[in-house]
């Protein structure tokens, strides 16, 4: 049996939707609630990108305090450590105080700690202010997962995983562009970006209602759960998240330095490659909302693939022109994951534990992005070059896809 089953109905359709405890569902979720999920699930990708184009500036604006070298990266890697730390203690609380209350504060905290650095200067002030923005951006992964389980199951909730996955690296590139061209003007602007939150705030507060309660959830939500927390299954999501988002990261967080040794050396080039490549998690988005009936284990096996190809084919691309589709390649497998994950997770738990249970989901998979680099420097002990690191996994990610589709085939 293949563990990607164990412990829940993985190799079920994603159409499937199980109703794990019983409780009634709420009356379901429409566009006006679906548009201010991914409004809400664009947040985290403003608490990164906003602030990436910038960090020169900050270098410099900072460079007479002491361990800058340390501190200054924090201000964009602060808010990532927290939800991989922090995200399951804010599903706990939104399974027993409520989604929707938990969401609101979080919005409001992210947007006025966002903005806090508008009026600081002091360096570790700073840094404390991205502590709850991190904290505030746990809340709001975990309550938005959440309610995409509670209002949409089936094709809509697939539907609507596929556009946030169509839409997010636009997003993202919007965000990078501004906070570029804020950051030319000074190295405080680009927090100015944090405005936007207020806007999503006013969406989540009209919008996103709370969901119905059964008389189980209500016991539950005050300490006396119907069902115990199915930690086994847990241990199973995480530790399966946990390993495919080594994969993710390698080209999320590496992607600058994959292009660098394809031979661009220009900054300015390489983001403007990583946001043409980056229009491929647009073709996975899409491909997921059109894979209507497929396994989870088939769309697991197909993004692993996607990955593959593409971090072999990068690291013996002879030429850019050919080496930029290749790139492109993994982001599709990107596109496909994300929803593919979430839909996986969102099957082994009911409304009672779903909270606690994305949180740690979401806790699991931002751990990989601290885990990955470590990953690929381990590796390339053994290989002799960076690129050659990377078609190591791509290796691994084919041999896996390929055992995946053997027992998918063996089960049928």
């Amino acid at each position: 049996m293949n563990p990607i089953q164990t412990g829940g109905p993985a190799g079920a359709s994603i159409a499937t939707d199980p109703a794990l405890t019983g409780a009634p569902r709420a009356r379901p979720g429409g566009a006006a609630q679906g548009i201010a999920l991914m409004a809400v699930m664009s947040m985290p990708t403003l608490a990164l990108a906003a602030l990436v184009p910038g960090l020169p500036q900050l270098f410099r604006q900072f460079s007479s305090v002491p361990h800058f070298e340390l501190l200054v990266p924090m201000i964009i890697t602060v808010p990532s450590l927290c939800v991989a730390l922090f995200s399951g203690f804010a599903g706990a609380i939104a399974d027993r105080w409520g989604r929707r209350k938990l969401l609101l504060v979080a919005l409001m905290a992210f947007s006025l700690l966002g903005l806090a650095p508008m009026l600081f200067d002091n360096l570790w002030l700073i840094v404390a202010s991205r502590v709850v923005v991190g904290l505030a951006e746990a809340a709001i992964l975990t309550v938005g997962n959440a309610l995409m389980g509670d209002y949409f199951e089936g094709e809509q909730r697939q539907k609507w995983l596929g556009y946030q996955n169509m839409f997010a690296p636009l997003i993202g590139s919007a965000i990078l562009l501004s906070g570029g061209f804020l950051a030319g003007m000074h190295w405080r602007y680009p927090f100015l970006l944090y405005l936007a939150g207020f806007v999503v705030f006013a969406l989540a507060l009209a919008f996103c209602r709370e969901p119905q309660r059964s008389t189980a959830d209500t016991r539950a939500a005050t300490g006396v759960a119907a069902t115990p927390f199915p930690w086994r299954a847990t241990v199973l999501v995480c530790g399966v998240t946990v390993l495919f988002s080594l994969v993710f990261f390698v080209q999320a967080v590496q992607h600058g330095r994959i292009f660098n040794d394809m031979g661009v050396a220009s900054p300015e080039r390489i983001s403007v490659l990583a946001t043409v490549a980056s229009l491929g998690t647009v073709l996975g988005g899409y491909l997921f909302k059109r894979l209507t009936g497929v396994s989870v284990r088939m769309l697991l096996a197909t993004c692993l693939a996607f990955y593959g190809v593409s971090y072999i084919g990068v690291a013996f691309a002879p030429n850019l022109a050919l080496g930029l589709p290749l790139d492109a390649l993994g982001q599709v497998g990107g596109g496909l994951l994300l929803p593919s994950l979430v839909t996986w997770a969102l099957l082994h738990y009911g409304f009672e534990h779903r909270g606690r249970g994305m949180g740690l989901w979401g806790g699991a998979f931002f751990l990989g992005q601290f885990l990955s680099p470590p990953l690929v420097s381990l590796i390339g002990v053994f290989t002799p070059s960076f690129l050659a690191s990377v078609a190591v996994i791509g290796v691994l990610c084919l041999i896996v896809a390929v055992v995946l589709v053997f027992n998918h085939t063996k089960d049928h």
